[in-house]
């Protein structure tokens, strides 16, 4: 028995392959496909799959499973006692052995790892393959990605719940150290929190790495992990014999594209597609690749990234077409609505890139976005943020959208009360919103101070001590809770000047803030006083600091106010002319008399004058608005 068992573990894991078994058989992704003989002869449900280290078969449509000896003895030998038909399966398999040659002057980086560490790496994977069967949580969590756990199982995901000690338990029993464990799955106890575990295999199938996606990953700074130190440039679900292969960015983007049997579909890990990669692929028989990304908040820099990727595939020889999909659509979510040919029409369609020719395809998605995006606006929705204490402005701009404001006034001293004004009222209207109020010319707490004033309708003064009248006090704090709640959420961050602060920061900071945030606003207060340390050619300060916003503005594509200085001569705007050119719109508070008009002009959206209208001010609060139109 000993000796039937040994013989069966090694035809099973070393020789045996579903063509032996004389079944026709079909590809389907990296899988094969066929007629399942259990349930309904003419029913193209059973999978033979290497998830395992070894070939197994399973129906998606009966349940059926097992090993290939089991399916021999099912499908040949089914009248026999199990003994006897594992025996007659056991010389049936023996008899169809075929020896594999080794393949003469293969690339060396088909070559890769093998021997002790796939022997551990492959326990690891069978042993969260198991406990995925037992886990409720992995199995909601492949529920709520349209995966079964019979799915599941034809890619070797499973799950660990983080403890080692079961996995090491269940290695001993299979002859392997814990020195072993701790050598090869050297990330294994750096990670304690339960995962989902994905297997990756290089080009001949073997185990390189196991990867761990957190099931509950809301908060979480590493939701994909590695268990196993080793080459991180291989692309996930490599096949060796794919001319054109499709790269994709996420791991279920490449198993639901695969599942669905749309060939050669790898994924880079969200890493960026490097040179490596794509040197691999060719290795592996590619002479065309099609790069399908999910579209960024920075279209700009996407399509810089896009033009090096085009650079790398000439400098290869290959083959290059890009696609971007519309915005929060992924390649699992095209699959699973439209079907696989959907995703291959599109692949098929999408024209081949040359410099010329990605220019042109880029441009056709961002016009076609462009209408997608006014027609999905109804007529009596603004299209920017609405501004409820700025009705009018709101209408005649049609709400603060994308752009660059330079918001300047007479007295000067009163632009900053206007952008006050205007942050607030855009966090209370608009409770999708975050706002960055970064103030260079005053302390934060006098922000603080102003902001509170401005919700109860008191003074600057009022707010900065207790009173007598015990009402105000509730007030005072009532608002300050609200203007915690503002931070606590998320939703608002007042910044000020700081030694190391300058653009560069500055603008690295807000890309990760409008990753994470798309709905920002971000109004600098005091703009001539920010520090620049780019631009070096540009000997005029203005010059350089204007350069560096309108770089900062395309880059992020948010409502950005910027608070500065610029003189009245006779009625034309003058200083800084730089502000004045680059500026989408330049927001202008005059006191004229009695009364305080607000203009907005501009050069880029449309009429000169977009908006004119009186403001009224709080004379306790110094909070504007607009005041009422009379009928």
């Amino acid at each position: 028995m000993l000796i039937d068992q040994e013989r069966m573990g090694m035809i099973m894991r070393a020789k045996t392959h579903p063509r032996q078994l004389g079944i026709p058989l079909s590809r389907w992704g990296r899988n094969l496909i066929a007629c399942c003989p259990f349930h309904s002869p003419e029913e193209t449900s059973l999978f033979f799959y290497d998830a395992l280290g070894y070939w197994r078969y399973r129906c998606l449509q009966c349940g059926s499973e097992g090993d290939l000896v089991e399916f021999v003895m099912r499908s040949r030998f089914n009248g026999l006692d199990e003994q006897a038909a594992r025996t007659e399966a056991l010389d049936f398999l023996g008899t169809l052995e075929q020896e594999h040659e080794s393949q003469p002057d293969e690339h060396p980086w088909i070559k890769e790892i093998g021997g002790e560490k796939s022997k551990v790496l492959e326990n690891f994977v069978r042993y969260c393959h198991w406990a995925a069967c037992k886990s409720p949580s992995s199995a909601e969590f492949l529920a709520s990605r349209g995966w079964s756990i019979g799915q599941a199982q034809l890619y070797g995901i499973g799950y660990y719940s983080g403890d080692p000690e079961p996995f090491i338990s269940y290695c001993m029993l299979s002859g392997i150290e814990r020195h072993q464990i701790s050598f090869y799955l050297d990330n294994l106890e750096a990670y304690h929190e339960p995962r989902i575990t994905i297997p990756a295999r290089n080009s001949k199938g073997l185990i390189h790495s196991v990867y761990g996606r957190l099931i509950d990953d809301a908060e979480a700074t590493h939701p994909y992990v590695s268990y196993a130190s080793g080459p991180s440039d291989i692309p996930f679900n490599i096949q060796s014999e794919i001319s054109k292969p499709v790269i994709v960015e996420g791991f279920f983007d490449a198993l639901t594209a695969d599942l669905a049997g749309i060939p050669g579909v790898v994924s880079t890990m969200y890493q960026e597609l490097s040179l490596s990669h794509l040197y691999k692929l060719k290795a592996c028989g590619a002479d065309a690749v099609t790069v399908i990304l999910r579209r960024e908040q920075d279209r700009r820099e996407q399509e810089f990234r896009i033009q090096k990727y085009l650079k790398m595939a000439e400098e290869l020889n290959l083959k290059f077409k890009s696609i971007v999909l519309p915005a929060g659509e992924t390649v699992d979510q095209v699959v699973r609505k439209n079907g696989a040919d959907q995703l291959i029409s599109l692949v098929d369609q999408t024209e081949e890139d040359t410099v010329h020719t990605h220019r042109r395809s880029m441009l056709l998605q961002d016009i076609k976005e462009n209408f997608d995006t006014a027609m999905g606006c109804p007529p009596e929705v603004s299209v920017g943020y609405t501004l409820n204490t700025f009705p009018k402005l709101t209408r005649e701009i049609d709400g603060i959208q994308s752009g660059c404001f330079y918001v300047s006034s007479k007295p000067f001293g009163l632009k900053t009360t206007l952008l006050s004004s205007i942050g607030l009222d855009l966090l209370q209207s608009n409770p999708n919103l975050k706002l960055i109020y970064i103030a260079l010319e005053t302390p934060r707490r006098q922000i603080f101070d102003r902001m509170v004033a401005m919700m109860i309708g008191e003074s600057v003064l009022t707010v900065r001590k207790q009173n007598e009248d015990e009402a105000i006090n509730q007030k005072i704090l009532e608002a300050t809770r609200d203007l915690m709640g503002f931070v606590r959420n998320n939703r608002l961050e007042i910044w000020e000047d700081q030694p190391t602060l300058d653009n560069i920061e500055l603008a690295d900071i807000l890309k990760d803030e409008v990753k994470e945030h798309p709905n920002l606003v971000v109004i600098i207060d005091g703009i001539d006083h920010l520090k620049v340390s780019t631009h070096m050619d540009l000997s005029d300060i203005y010059q350089r600091r204007s350069s560096v916003i309108l770089d900062l503005y395309k880059t992020l594509d948010i409502p950005m106010f910027l608070g500065g200085e610029l003189i009245d001569s006779d009625g034309e705007l003058v200083g800084p002319r730089a502000y004045l050119r680059d500026s989408d719109a330049t927001y202008w508070l005059e006191e004229k008399g009695a009364d305080m008009v607000l203009s907005v002009d501009s050069k880029r959206l449309g009429n000169n004058k977009l908006y004119q209208g009186n403001l009224h001010i709080d004379p306790l609060s110094n909070r504007m608005e607009e005041e009422p139109c009379l009928l």
